[in-house]
C-alpha cells in the first residue's frame, strides 16, 4: 500500500451528488454514465494504473482489453452514511479507490486467479475496517511503512512510525497482502530481478550506491508497469 495523491472531484459526479444526495453508486453508473467513466478513468489516473491495497496493475497487458479493476469505498456504501461526516458513503469521493478483483474472477489471468484464497477487496467485501487498516489518503508520502522478503513476503518495517504499525499490521493481515498463489509470487519474481539487474550493473563498473540509483530513475516513471508493486520495488532500492 502506497500514499495516493487524490485529485479534485470530478465535475460531473460532484454535480449529479449535489441534486442527488441519497443516490446509491448503481443509480449514478446507471443514470450518468458518461459521468461515471469519467470517475473510473481518474481514479486510475490518481493511482498510476495499480490497486489501492496490493499495488498490481490494472492492465493485464497492453494487448488485453480485460482490467482487473473495480471501484472500491473504503467505507462500505452499504453502511451509508459514513458516520464521523454523515456524507454518502456511494458516492463520496474520497470514498472511492480502484481495487483489483482480489483473485476472483478466472477470466481475467491465470495466474490472478487465486480463488478461494482471495485478498484485497474481495475480502474485504462490506466490513467497515475504516479505523483498523491504513486508509491509502492518510499513509505518510514519504514514511517507509513496510519491508519486504526476497520471497515476496510483506512485512510491517521495525522502524515504521509507531502511530501507523498497528494499522499497517492490520493491513497485511486483513486485506491477506501475503497471499500466496499470486501476490508473493509476483513480488518474489520482481525481487529476482531487480536483483539480476543490479548485479548487471555492479559488474559493468557502477558502483552500489550508482547502479541503485540507475535502478531508482528506471524504475519509478509513472506508468502502470513501472508502479506495478511500487512499494516492494522501492524497498530493494532503499535497503539493497
Amino acid at each position: 500500500m502506497k500514499y495516493i495523491d487524490k485529485s479534485f472531484c470530478p465535475e460531473g459526479l460532484a454535480n449529479y451528488l449535489a441534486n442527488n444526495e441519497q443516490a446509491t453508486w448503481t443509480n449514478f453508473s446507471n443514470e450518468a454514465q458518461e459521468a461515471y467513466k469519467v470517475v473510473q478513468e481518474t481514479i486510475k489516473l490518481d493511482q498510476l494504473g495499480i490497486c489501492c491495497y496490493c499495488e498490481t496493475n490494472f492492465d493485464i497487458s497492453d494487448q488485453s482489453p480485460i482490467k482487473d479493476f473495480r471501484v472500491e469505498h473504503f467505507y462500505p456504501k452499504s453502511l451509508t452514511p459514513i458516520t464521523e461526516t454523515n456524507e454518502n458513503a456511494h458516492l463520496t469521493w474520497s470514498n472511492l479507490f480502484g481495487c483489483c478483483h482480489g483473485g476472483s474472477r478466472n477470466h481475467i489471468d491465470d495466474d490472478r486467479y487465486t480463488s478461494p484464497d482471495l485478498h484485497c477487496d474481495a475480502i474485504k467485501k462490506e466490513k467497515n475496517w475504516t479505523k483498523i487498516i491504513l486508509n491509502p489518503l492518510k499513509i505518510p508520502k514519504d514514511a517507509k511503512i513496510f519491508t519486504f522478503e526476497k520471497n515476496g513476503l510483506m512485512k510491517v518495517l521495525e522502524n515504521c512510525p509507531d502511530d501507523f504499525k498497528e494499522l499497517a499490521q492490520n493491513s497485511i493481515e486483513k486485506l491477506n497482502l501475503n497471499e500466496t498463489t499470486y501476490l508473493m509470487k509476483a513480488r518474489e519474481k520482481i525481487r529476482e530481478e531487480m536483483g539480476n539487474q543490479f548485479q548487471n550493473l555492479t559488474r559493468s563498473g557502477k558502483t552500489p550506491e550508482e547502479a541503485l540509483d540507475f535502478l531508482k530513475e528506471a524504475l519509478f516513471s509513472n506508468t502502470a508497469t513501472n508502479m506495478k508493486f511500487y512499494t516492494c520495488k522501492l524497498d530493494f532500492v532503499s535497503y539493497e
